[in-house]
C-alpha cells in the first residue's frame, strides 16, 4: 500500500543503506582517522560519493603473539553490495591478510589467514571497501582479539 500523504521527501532513499550507516565513524578513511575499535560490534556502511569509492578504517591495539580474526557480514546483492575486508599494518603500508570473495562473509585472520609475520606490539588496521568504487553496502564488523582465535575454526 502507497501513503501519498506524506511528502515525498520523507521517502525512503533507494540505496540499501540509512545516512546515519553511512555516517557511523566518518571520518575513518586513513590511516591517521581509523576508528579505534573499543571491543564491540560495528554497524556501519560503505557509501561511495563521486569517482572514489569510500573505505572505512578501523585500529586495533595488539601485543606481542596475540591473534586476530575478522569478519565483515553484509549483503552482497549480486555484486551492487559486495565487499572486501583487509588487516594491515598500522601505517596501511603493508597488507597482512585480505578476504576478496562474493559470498555475504569476509574474514581476516592472523596468524592462519595469508603467510602473516608474527604480530607485535601496535596498532594494526582493519580495512573494509567496496569491490569496486560504486558498491554501496551496510555490514556488520566483529572483531576478536583473544587466545581463542585459531586457524579459521570456531563456534561463531
Amino acid at each position: 500500500m502507497l501513503d501519498f500523504d506524506k511528502p515525498t521527501d520523507a521517502a525512503p532513499a533507494d540505496a540499501p543503506v540509512t545516512p546515519e550507516q553511512c555516517g557511523a565513524n566518518e571520518p575513518n578513511d586513513t590511516p591517521a582517522t581509523a576508528t579505534a575499535w573499543a571491543g564491540q560490534d560495528i554497524s556501519a556502511a560503505i557509501c561511495p560519493t563521486g569517482a572514489v569509492g569510500d573505505v572505512d578504517l578501523f585500529a586495533v591495539g595488539l601485543v606481542d603473539g596475540q591473534p586476530i580474526r575478522a569478519t565483515i557480514t553484509f549483503m552482497n546483492r549480486n555484486g551492487a553490495g559486495d565487499l572486501d575486508l583487509r588487516l594491515l599494518t598500522g601505517d596501511g603500508g603493508m597488507v597482512l591478510d585480505d578476504s576478496k570473495t562474493s559470498a555475504d562473509t569476509e574474514m581476516v585472520l592472523c596468524p592462519g589467514g595469508s603467510p602473516c609475520p608474527p604480530i607485535t606490539n601496535g596498532t594494526y588496521l582493519i580495512e573494509v571497501k567496496g569491490f569496486t568504487a560504486s558498491v554501496t553496502s551496510a555490514y556488520v564488523l566483529h572483531i576478536e582479539t583473544t587466545a581463542d582465535v585459531d586457524a579459521g575454526v570456531d563456534a561463531m
